[in-house]
């Protein structure tokens, strides 16, 4: 972890360097406060796509999800649009939550549309990383989280209705 934390800010001392060398003027036009609101937001930004990946669990990149489901890239952008499918944006690619696949079938599993819509419903502009992470927490009613639900095997429709009601709750 020490080693970790000490690349993270040597790369980010060395970064923060070459950018104060290359525009000399910055040291001028940042006050210390504004310094020290930009450094927690650089830090901040420098964990949030770990932070996500372990809340959203292992995911499969555009081309795997492609395969999986021999579709077209466009037919699986479909999906994402219509809600059949969750996507989340990546860097270069789409990553899709594997828990959403039903690896025995080859499909994705049918509760997912219901789970988006349930989501779309209420809140008018949903993130896919909202459904991602909401999924991957326990959820009382259910006593273990939505994607052990599912994955397990037991009846979708209750994980809907659980949906149904935490999007509820968001929009209020």
């Amino acid at each position: 972890m020490a080693d970790v934390e000490a690349t993270l800010v040597e790369a980010f001392r060395h970064r923060l360097f070459e950018l104060m060398h290359k525009h000399s003027d910055l040291v001028d036009a940042i006050d210390e406060e504004e310094a020290h609101r930009l450094g927690r937001q650089a830090a901040e930004a420098a964990v949030a796509p770990v932070l996500w990946r372990q809340q959203v669990g292992d995911v499969w990149d555009t081309e795997t999800v492609r395969e999986f489901l021999g579709i077209s890239r466009q037919a699986l952008y479909k999906r994402v649009r219509s809600g059949s499918v969750i996507g989340l944006p990546g860097r270069g690619t789409t990553l899709f939550p594997v828990w959403q696949f039903d690896l025995a079938a080859q499909r994705v599993r049918p509760a997912v549309a219901d789970v988006v819509e349930a989501f779309r419903a209420q809140l008018d502009d949903v993130e896919s990383h909202l459904v991602a992470s909401w999924a991957r927490t326990d959820q009382p009613e259910l006593g273990m989280t939505p994607e052990e639900w599912l994955v397990s095997g037991k009846e979708p429709d209750r994980v809907v209705a659980v949906a149904r009601h935490a999007a509820r709750d968001l929009a209020a």
